[in-house]
């Protein structure tokens, strides 16, 4: 089941960017920011009405405890999300696949720093692949004037975004066991909806939901929300019972799809230059994962 489980979390956040550009004809990169939060917070509190899963009785003091790094972890995903939806609306509906190596380097440079990991020569080899498959993708052959103009613009964005979306990783760490993945779920997205909700003001005031969406529109828009929250929360299911070399490797199949749904209901071109940074970084991603994952396994191995 844990297979599956990360699976479906790769299949679901594939369809990311087609949300993005559905929703993009309406509202700009601020409102779906918002729509996923909103809609997410809603589909954690179904969730916990379903499963019949109360609050811990913790929770109140848990939050006070971690209120720090709440709202580290709420900010962060505000700005991973703000940034993801920003690209969409300038690149390809794929572009978000530069994110996941992104945030992967994010967290090695964070054990390094935080916890006094060691930054091994193959570590630096694998960050450097990585980095190659992501230029590769950017360039994507074109003049190098209309790279340094354009191309390099949205892979900031996305870069950025994928070392916001590790910062946000990161506060769920430091909580830890500390608070039910649910609730801290729940409570990141919340102050994350409200972060994302105050530069609204200005634009509702003008009228900037004077709109008719289509029906495609509002269904996305919803999807977004269970996407997010279905997908933390099988996610974190999924962990315990699946080697965690392996966690990558099946969450790297997001890029095949999203490409998927980037040339099935966009018709956008895929060139070799995306097929082989695709390959690039996955082979750096998965080869970076693994090199964390048998240190930490060594590192267990020594305090036993």
């Amino acid at each position: 089941m844990g297979y599956l489980y990360l699976l479906a979390v790769a299949l679901m956040f594939s369809f990311g960017g087609t949300c993005s550009r559905m929703i993009s004809p309406y509202f700009d990169a601020a409102f779906v920011t918002f729509f996923r939060f909103f809609f997410g917070v809603i589909f954690l509190i179904l969730l916990k009405l379903i499963l019949r899963q109360p609050f811990r009785k913790d929770y109140k003091v848990a939050v006070k405890i971690f209120i720090g790094w709440i709202l580290f972890g709420a900010v962060s995903k505000w700005m991973a999300y703000l940034l993801e939806n920003t690209g969409f609306t300038l690149g390809p509906s794929y572009g978000n696949i530069i994110t996941q190596p992104a945030q992967t380097v994010f967290l090695t440079l964070s054990s390094v720093i935080l916890f006094k990991d060691k930054m091994t020569f193959k570590k630096v080899l694998c960050i450097m692949i990585c980095m190659v498959g992501v230029l590769c993708i950017s360039w994507n052959g074109k003049d190098l004037s209309v790279f340094l103009h354009e191309n390099v613009l949205v892979t900031l964005m996305f870069i950025v975004s994928g070392f916001c979306a590790g910062a946000h990783v990161l506060a769920q760490k430091m909580i830890g066991d500390k608070m039910d993945i649910i609730d801290s779920n729940l409570t990141i997205f919340l102050f994350s909806a409200v972060f994302s909700f105050c530069p609204l003001v200005p634009k509702i005031a003008d009228g900037a939901l004077q709109v008719r969406p289509n029906a495609a529109c509002i269904i996305a828009m919803m999807a977004f929300g269970v996407i997010t929250g279905l997908g933390f929360y099988l996610n974190a299911k999924a962990l315990p019972l699946v080697p965690l070399y392996m966690v990558p490797l099946i969450q790297s199949t997001m890029v095949i799809f999203a490409i998927m749904w980037g040339v099935l209901f966009f018709h956008e071109k895929i060139s070799i230059y995306i097929v082989v940074g695709t390959i690039l970084f996955m082979i750096g991603l998965i080869w970076l994962q693994m090199q964390n994952n048998a240190e930490q396994t060594k590192k267990k191995a020594n305090q036993a």
